[in-house]
């Protein structure tokens, strides 16, 4: 049996392991998939994507080993 906890915008029942940890309005709040989806003009994500995605990590390349 899942954990339920609502969700910060419409208060929905939802399984912990559904609900996106996001900021929502200038703070943090955990929201539903369907929140997710119909709110995007309000949520920004806590962390963005990198822009550099080829990027070579020296602490995992094999020549710094």
């Amino acid at each position: 049996m899942p954990v339920i906890q609502k969700c910060d915008n419409c208060g929905t029942p939802t399984p912990i392991y559904r609900l996106a940890a996001v900021i929502l309005d200038g703070h943090m709040a955990q929201i539903c998939p369907r929140c997710l989806s119909t709110e995007q003009a309000r949520v920004d994500l806590p962390y963005s994507p990198r822009t550099d995605q080829g990027a070579i990590q020296p602490s995992t390349s094999r020549d710094a080993w």
